[in-house]
């Protein structure tokens, strides 16, 4: 149970990257915007980003060490 939330949190993690990108692009570039469907404008901002981010090592950090 424990190694499939970790991967969960590394695929948060890993989306949350990415979208940090698109966020980033968006704010630089905002001729972009108009190739991203209307759906997909709120989840892809920098503060998703660091929702994605942020819940993804929360589920990483809370796993238990090897002693």
């Amino acid at each position: 149970m424990m190694s499939l939330l970790a991967a969960i949190g590394f695929v948060l993690v890993l989306f949350g990257i990415t979208t940090l990108i698109i966020g980033i692009v968006r704010h630089f570039f905002p001729f972009v915007d108009e190739y991203i469907p209307e759906e997909f404008k709120k989840p892809l901002t920098i503060q998703f980003a660091a929702y994605y981010l942020l819940g993804g090592l929360l589920l990483l950090l809370i796993q238990p060490t090897s002693t």
